[in-house]
């Protein structure tokens, strides 16, 4: 990350992310659209002149589905990693969003596929490997701890 103090502030551990996503996925039924996003983590790195650059990552479940992603306006800015990964750069944004299809046992059939995490990486400007890897990690992580159904596989490089 360079040289100076950083401040990284966890806001949630892997375990307490994982909880808080299984109880809400298993209350989800057809038709729950909102679901509050959780930050999992925050970096301030001071900047030359006064603030910080931010380094922030969020997760929640999405409103978005897996099908979705196959309607033609979500198609042309989300792309498809994997069956269950696909991941969008903003242009000339320095924010990456990730959905995967994590099913929880014990959660309705469809919510896999209806009910897809979404995680958002925010940064002042790391370079495209080093967020396509901090985002990869982060998803993984979760992934391993939500010990989703259908195995969804992320990838470490993600973007492009």
């Amino acid at each position: 990350m360079g040289d100076g103090d950083a401040n990284a502030t966890a806001r949630n551990s892997p375990d307490r992310l994982a909880a808080a996503l299984t109880l809400e996925a298993e209350k989800w039924s057809s038709g729950d659209l909102l679901y509050r996003p959780y930050s999992a983590c925050r970096i301030d790195i001071p900047a030359e002149s006064d603030g910080a650059y931010v380094i922030e990552a969020k997760v929640k479940w999405s409103a978005l589905t897996v099908d979705s992603m196959r309607e033609p306006k979500y198609a042309k800015s989300w792309r498809r990693v994997n069956d269950q990964v696909f991941v969008e750069q903003e242009a000339g944004q320095p924010i990456v969003t990730l959905l995967v299809a994590c099913g929880i046992p014990g959660a309705a059939s469809e919510q896999e596929s209806e009910l897809p995490l979404q995680m958002t990486l925010m940064d002042p400007g790391l370079g495209v490997g080093q967020r396509s890897s901090l985002l990869s990690t982060f998803a993984r992580t979760l992934v391993d701890e939500l010990a989703c159904t259908g195995d969804p596989v992320v990838p470490a490089q993600l973007l492009r």
